[in-house]
């Protein structure tokens, strides 16, 4: 799987893109949880099919934690994480952006116009839901007409939602999945991610603290990276004890 950063792509084209289309999907995927899934899944088949190389557009962290820092309780997945899940579910390169002024000042079809320059993108998948550009102001309505006026097909994902049919169903989110790291039902957690959940010691060390969620203060009994059961400590809402490894997972 090959990795771009924005500034260096938006600047010259890569000999990569030089002789392949691509189909490309947009978002945080903070957790890659399983509406995420599916729309990877979308975007990898018909890439496949049509011999297009497959790509994400994604971000150092995801979106809330920069425009709703106040209340963010904090990340599912670290970028090393969404890189690695990426790579298993097939996807062929990532392109990482910074949600500087200038990103977010973009309008929604310049940004389009320069991936189908920059990256030949000649497909895009995202959510029902999805919106980007200046404020989130170009919905998908004004992406099917622009994908219509730039010969660009364009998939749309309907949201998955967890205990559909009952009095329980919730749209499966990354704040949903938040809610319930931090209320420790990592049962539910995993069902929603597809994997259990993980900690990203690694990641701690390097940049000197946790950016993910956490559950409530105490002590959790959870695997180490060889899959031994070792402690956790964490107190006033920080990790205060862990092992020495490069992750750990709740089971």
């Amino acid at each position: 799987m090959k990795i771009f950063y924005w500034n260096d792509l938006q600047n010259q084209k890569d000999d990569f893109f030089s002789a392949t289309k691509s189909g490309i999907s947009i978002g945080s995927f903070d957790g890659l949880h399983k509406g995420h899934r599916v729309l990877l899944k979308t975007l990898v088949e018909n890439c496949s099919k049509n011999k297009w190389k497959s790509g994400v557009v994604t971000f150092e962290r995801p979106l809330p934690s920069i425009k709703h820092s106040s209340d963010y309780s904090g990340d599912i997945s670290t970028l090393s994480q969404r890189l690695s899940l990426f790579e298993s579910l097939g996807i062929d390169f990532v392109v990482i952006a910074d949600f500087t002024e200038d990103f977010a000042s973009l309008k929604g079809v310049d940004f389009l116009s320069l991936l189908v320059k920059q990256c030949n993108m000649t497909f895009i998948a995202e959510g029902v839901d999805f919106r980007c550009g200046y404020k989130g102001a170009t919905d998908t309505s004004a992406i099917k007409y622009w994908a219509s006026q730039n010969k660009v097909q364009c998939k749309f994902v309907n949201p998955v939602f967890y205990m559909e049919g009952t009095d329980q169903e919730e749209r499966i989110s990354s704040s949903f999945i938040r809610q319930m790291v931090q209320k420790s039902f990592f049962t539910t957690v995993c069902q929603l991610l597809e994997r259990p959940y993980e900690i990203d010691l690694e990641t701690i060390k390097k940049i000197g603290k946790c950016n993910q969620v956490l559950p409530a203060d105490g002590v959790y009994s959870v695997k180490d990276e060889k899959g031994d059961i070792c402690r956790l400590k964490i107190q006033n809402g920080k990790i205060a004890k862990a092992p020495e490894s490069k992750k750990i997972v709740f089971y």
